[in-house]
């Protein structure tokens, strides 16, 4: 071997690193993580996945419930997870008040008497003192981190999953990003877009970390009903990059997903929809099925609704299907 040929390799990846990169992550991933949420069970590292909704329909509620399970249930794993949750719109109190109305630590309270729980004017000092170390339970015990919302931009998201990485070789790191567009440093163009989500994408594939980012959709495909990667704003940079993209979206009478909600239905305390997959190049297409009580702010989730695509025919798995399949069938 030349010397040109053996510096360029020393300063490359090679197959050689290739295979052992592949046979670490392979055997880290030969359990899947614990979660009700069926598409993170087997998620590679280094994954991006994007999801979008209508408003009202609690995508804030959705991953930061998804997030905290996520760590809680996978603490005492050695390859356990790390949740670092980044927002702009919603101050940390704000996202752990959710937390605690979600979580159902203190028996009774929901989004509609939450903040009565702490108010030093409506509720005696003892019961205060209870409910706070009730609520500290929470996040006492396990990594789960909020990011500050004035330290919210893509520098210092990045700088965290970095830091967070050095200092734990062998954990999965979940960031949520809430979201997309509020990373724009001057502009919504779609070239500033495509930079913060190629940067993104190389920090994940790169320190070995995954990212469930909210995005805004875009109000023509959502007037036209386009449910597919098109929903969402300026996709073109999101569909290439993206790993995983989801939509919130309805059924019709006809049984077809829509984007667009029945106002009748947007006013019900309890709302049935669908986070259904529109790109998966790491599995099958899927459809979980949810149910978002918003007093509660809490989803409940069907197991995924799979569905494989062969040509133009579609089989579709129930739930004692399942447990016949491989790793990688229910991704």
């Amino acid at each position: 071997m030349s010397k040109q040929l053996k510096e360029l390799r020393e300063n490359t990846y090679n197959i050689d690193k290739a295979i052992e990169l592949f046979i670490e992550q392979n055997n880290r991933m030969t359990h899947s993580l614990k979660t009700d949420f069926e598409f993170l069970k087997w998620l590679d590292e280094g994954r991006l996945i994007v999801l979008g909704g209508g408003s009202g329909l609690g995508k804030t509620a959705f991953v930061l419930q998804m997030l905290y399970e996520l760590v809680r249930d996978n603490q005492n794993r050695d390859d356990g997870v790390i949740g670092i949750y980044a927002s702009a719109e919603m101050t940390i109190e704000e996202l752990t008040m959710r937390l605690i109305v979600n979580q159902s630590v203190i028996d009774g309270v929901d989004m509609s008497n939450v903040r009565k729980a702490f108010n030093t004017r409506l509720t005696d000092e003892k019961s205060i003192k209870e409910n706070v170390a009730k609520a500290k339970t929470l996040l006492s015990d396990i990594p789960f981190y909020f990011l500050n919302a004035s330290r919210f931009n893509l520098k210092n998201i990045i700088e965290m999953i970095k830091a967070t990485r050095e200092k734990n070789p062998n954990k999965r790191i979940f960031v949520v990003i809430d979201y997309l567009q509020l990373l724009m440093l001057d502009t919504d163009s779609l070239q500033e877009i495509n930079r913060v989500i190629k940067e993104l994408k190389d920090c994940l594939v790169e320190n070995r970390a995954n990212a469930i980012v909210i995005s805004a959709l875009n109000r023509d495909a959502i007037k036209n009903n386009f449910v597919d990667m098109s929903a969402f704003k300026d996709s073109s940079m999101i569909e290439y990059t993206s790993d995983i993209a989801v939509l919130f979206a309805f059924k019709n009478d006809k049984g077809k997903y829509t984007l667009k909600a029945d106002e009748k239905l947007r006013e019900l305390n309890e709302i049935e929809f669908y986070a259904h997959c529109v790109k998966n190049r790491v599995g099958k297409m899927f459809s979980d099925r949810l149910v978002f009580n918003k007093l509660k702010q809490r989803f409940e989730v069907n197991p995924c609704e799979i569905v494989i695509e062969a040509n133009t025919t579609k089989k579709k798995y129930n739930d004692d299907d399942l447990s016949n399949l491989t790793a990688y069938d229910v991704i």
